[in-house]
């Protein structure tokens, strides 16, 4: 992809989609589950701010 200097690694200046984890997912897969924040194009989405998208999208949901 040639995008060396913006990919590849976790360092500032460089974009990186993350989604953090409370459990090690190589111990037990369902720990994927266990979402605690989420870095998306830069913006950090804390479990507040992912919890309140998700409430949101099922009300939306209901209404159709």
């Amino acid at each position: 992809m040639r995008r060396e200097k913006d990919l590849g690694t976790i360092e500032k200046g460089k974009l990186a989609d993350l989604i953090l984890l409370d459990a090690n997912p190589l111990a037990d897969i369902s720990n994927t589950r266990k979402i605690n924040s989420v870095v998306a194009n830069g913006k950090l989405l804390d479990r507040k701010t992912l919890d309140k998208m998700l409430a949101d999208v099922e009300a939306t949901a209901k209404k159709k």
